[in-house]
C-alpha cells in the first residue's frame, strides 16, 4: 500500500494491491474456526442430551429383557424338574 501526498497540488493518492489484501484476509478467515451462535450451541446441547437419554433408555431396556430372560429360564428349569 502506497500513500503519496502532494502539498503543491493539494492531492493525496493511495495505491493498494487489492488482490493481495483480499487473499490475506481470506487466509486469515480460513484459519479462524467458525463461530457458533447461542442457538446452535443450545441445539447441540439438546441433541447430546437426547442421545445420552436414548442410550440410558436402551441400557435399561436391555437390563429388563435380561432379567426377564433369567426369570423365564428359572421358571422353565423349575417346571421341568417337577418342583411346581
Amino acid at each position: 500500500m502506497k500513500l503519496n501526498f502532494s502539498i503543491q497540488k493539494k492531492e493525496a493518492n493511495i495505491e493498494a494491491d487489492v488482490e493481495r489484501l483480499v487473499e490475506k484476509k481470506m487466509d486469515i478467515d480460513s484459519k479462524r474456526p467458525e463461530r457458533k451462535t447461542r442457538y446452535q450451541i443450545r441445539q447441540e446441547e439438546k441433541r447430546k442430551n437426547k442421545e445420552q437419554q436414548f442410550k440410558q433408555t436402551m441400557i435399561m431396556l436391555a437390563g429388563y429383557i435380561g432379567v426377564m430372560g433369567i426369570i423365564f429360564i428359572i421358571i422353565i428349569v423349575v417346571h421341568s424338574a417337577g418342583l411346581m
